[in-house]
């Protein structure tokens, strides 16, 4: 049978409970050495329970109130004792180790009861994690596949997270200047390159660039270009390059471009 160690540091906690057919128990032996009690004693008590309980069982409230004693195993054993003696003991589950232990009510026996709550507890989610592990080869094999493709779903997720993050999210500062180098540059050449007049005059220079900012502002909702998604920079770019100038404007660059500066004549 498989044991379950505790974690009490004490020798006399070191073995609580076991497996048993797929079900947690204890034994009599173990419940006397934890409580501090004779192994008789404890099996005196023992017996005192299940004749109540047999008492009980043609009870009317019994079926009233759905109670299934078949839940409970109190199941005599054979062992050898350190003389090599066969003696009796009882291998008891969880439900009847609570009815047993029910009258220990002492601060010291409350707390050895929590603790074996607590080993009954850990050693069921053993047998439990231990009964969804595969042992033939080819349930392993699936349970590999099956875990290779959940982190491979997994590392899409992250992936798409992150291109998510990359795209979605506002302009680097070097972008930034990306589309501000981009808007000078086309701005020069529609004011006619820096030599000219348009372009020397800084009122009608402003104008220019920032019509051409206000028309990006008004493609993606923004009031700034720096709050343009990353994902939209190649087409921000491409805005800029396509620009055109309004009719207005153009006729006034048109204007100041004709006039002879007076450094020239």
């Amino acid at each position: 049978m498989n044991r379950l160690k505790g974690t009490n540091e004490e020798p006399l906690h070191n073995e609580l409970v076991f497996e048993n057919n797929g079900e947690v128990v204890t034994d009599s032996l173990t419940i006397a050495e934890m409580f501090g009690k004779e192994h008789k004693n404890v099996k005196r008590d023992i017996l005192e329970t299940t004749s109540k309980l047999a008492s009980l069982q043609n009870n009317v409230e019994v079926n009233e109130l759905g109670i299934n004693f078949n839940t409970l195993k109190f199941e005599p054993i054979e062992y050898r004792d350190n003389r090599n003696r066969i003696q009796e003991k009882y291998i008891v589950n969880f439900d009847a180790f609570m009815l047993v232990t029910m009258s220990y009510t002492t601060q010291k026996a409350m707390l050895i009861k929590m603790k074996y709550i607590n080993e009954f507890n850990r050693m069921k989610n053993h047998i439990q994690n231990q009964q969804h592990i595969p042992t033939d080869p080819m349930s392993i094999l699936k349970l590999t596949f099956e875990a290779l493709e959940g982190q491979k779903q997994e590392l899409q997720h992250i992936k798409s997270d992150v291109k998510d993050l990359r795209e979605n999210a506002p302009l680097f500062a070097v972008e930034c200047d990306e589309i501000s180098n981009a808007v000078k540059r086309h701005g020069v050449a529609l004011l006619g390159g820096k030599q000219a007049n348009a372009y020397q005059h800084a009122g009608l220079r402003g104008k220019v660039y920032r019509d051409i900012y206000n028309q990006l502002y008004r493609e993606f909702g923004v009031t700034s270009h720096k709050a343009i998604k990353r994902c939209h920079l190649e087409l921000a770019t491409q805005i800029v390059k396509e620009y055109t100038l309004p009719i207005v404007l153009s006729e006034t660059i048109n204007v100041v471009n004709s006039q002879i500066r007076f450094t020239e004549m």
